[in-house]
């Protein structure tokens, strides 16, 4: 119902006037702003996503078996003032450093829970009867952990991923001006005096929404390819 509601509005550059159009898309396709958007957008999304799911890993096996790792979900809370706390200048920093430092310190402890709740004692039992029969820490961790943890690590950068592509919140307020994310140009654009704007903002979120689809498709995909 959402996304029949967004097409519906992208396709009303003036809702008073009645009729469908494809003005909205045209000007939102071909404004060089967008463009610097989503391939900003792509890029702040890709580096976040895999930076998570590294730093997860060795985070998770510094907290295992310790029954207080659930406080780490409360660093988020501290992101705001460790941006402002850095000797380098990350906010609004064109590269979008700021954004992804501050997604890291809200996702790898999403990812790290998620790790830690996979990795069981049943895992824990595996990797022991692997290091007896010689295998080293690497090929137990590539060989035993990473199958039984892959699903719910699969499943957590898929949300990663789809939330970075959508949110407004955190590149609003330590981003850049320029370039964009796909989010703040979709909002941007309504700040016009017309209505049009509105129509462009649900275009731009539409481009937003098929790259998480894309995204959830290729990331089923491999999924079931590796279990087949």
């Amino acid at each position: 119902g959402a996304l029949a509601g967004a097409v519906r509005t992208s396709l009303q550059a003036d809702p008073l006037a009645g009729g469908y159009t494809l003005d909205a898309w045209r000007a939102v396709l071909t404004d060089p702003r967008f463009a610097a958007a989503v391939g900003f957008t792509i890029a702040v999304t890709g580096v976040t996503t895999v930076a998570s799911v590294i730093l997860a890993f060795p985070v998770a096996v510094a907290l295992r078996g310790r029954a207080w790792s659930r406080t780490i979900a409360i660093l988020p809370v501290l992101a705001p003032h460790l941006l402002t706390g850095l000797p380098i200048e990350v906010v609004r920093a064109r590269s979008g450093i700021g954004i992804v430092l501050v997604y890291l310190v809200k996702e790898v402890p999403f990812l790290t829970l998620l790790l830690l709740a996979a990795w069981n004692d049943e895992v824990a039992a595996r990797e022991e009867a692997a290091a007896v029969h010689g295998a080293s820490p690497a090929a137990s961790l590539w060989h035993v952990v990473l199958p039984a943890v892959r699903a719910p690590l699969a499943v957590g950068a898929l949300v990663i991923a789809a939330f970075v592509l959508a949110s407004f919140e955190v590149p609003l307020v330590v981003g850049p001006t320029r370039p964009d994310t796909i989010a703040t140009y979709a909002l941007r654009v309504t700040q016009v005096a017309d209505l049009s704007g509105r129509a462009q903002a649900a275009a731009a979120l539409l481009v937003a929404t098929t790259c998480a689809v894309v995204l959830a498709v290729l990331a089923g995909r491999l999924f079931w390819r590796r279990h087949a």
